[in-house]
């Protein structure tokens, strides 16, 4: 795929893949620019029937048609007739679609195995891969920090070496500096914690302080007055904040 499709990767949009129709898409200019400076897969409908791809005929499309699909596979959120050759032209207008419908998982905890570590085994192992001094090899290493002490300190990303090298360019260097969204995604990490697993919040501590009890009913219940939902407090998932909500809070309080 190509760096657009990457960055859309980057910044929590992992369900969007790109289907190219027919064995030769990747000879030409137009699946070239999908598949550049990428690791991620290409998915190919090679339908023997050149003319009859099959998935080109489920949703009606005609030759350099996208057609964007919500997250249900099935429902067409717009169809894009492409006059160019190449991606540039229309990835502002993929997009502004994408965003707006489909969930991305950077508004959730960061996970460090699949999210940091494959930042610095691509942009930093290289030289800092355990042969002394700094190590980006694992988690514990990067926690450990260097002979020159701690690179990360956690909930403080501004006052973090390693976040302080990333985002001046300093490292890594040469012409190799992260991209925005790699250093924002280090950021975000150092403020929830530098945790090795994402942050999951226990059900029913609507207040966030990681112990449920009285204070989460109070909580709760002056969210109710002030209708001010908050999808963490909806316990039972239904879209609303209510006495029911309390009612199943004080099950899990009871509950232990």
């Amino acid at each position: 795929m190509s760096d657009f499709q990457e960055l859309l990767h980057e910044e929590g949009y992992e369900k969007v893949i790109i289907i190219g129709i027919g064995a030769d898409f990747l000879n030409d200019q137009f699946g070239e620019s999908f598949t550049e400076n990428s690791i991620l897969p290409l998915v190919l409908d090679t339908s023997p029937d050149y003319i009859n791809f099959v998935l080109r005929e489920q949703f009606g499309a005609t030759w350099k048609e996208l057609v964007i699909l919500a997250a249900d596979g099935s429902t067409v959120l717009d169809r894009i007739i492409m006059d160019f050759d190449t991606i540039e032209e229309y990835e502002q207008q993929i997009y502004d679609i994408i965003v707006e419908n489909y969930s991305s998982t950077s508004e959730e905890s960061v996970d460090y195995s699949t999210q940091i570590q494959p930042i610095f085994n691509s942009s930093c192992t290289s030289c800092h891969g355990g042969a002394g001094g700094l190590s980006l090899t694992s988690y514990n290493n990067v926690i450990n920090g260097g002979n020159s002490g701690d690179i990360v300190m956690p909930y403080d990303h501004a006052n973090s070496l390693l976040w302080q090298y990333v985002n001046s360019g300093y490292m890594p260097p040469g012409t190799n500096d992260l991209t925005n969204t790699q250093v924002d995604l280090i950021a975000q990490w150092i403020d929830e914690g530098a945790l090795p697993e994402p942050y999951e919040p226990l059900q029913g501590d609507v207040n966030g302080d990681g112990v449920i009890n009285i204070l989460d009913i109070v909580q709760l219940a002056n969210m109710i007055l002030s209708d001010d939902y908050q999808e963490s407090a909806d316990l039972n998932g239904d879209g609303n904040l209510n006495i029911l909500d309390i009612v199943q809070l004080v099950n899990i309080i009871l509950g232990g």
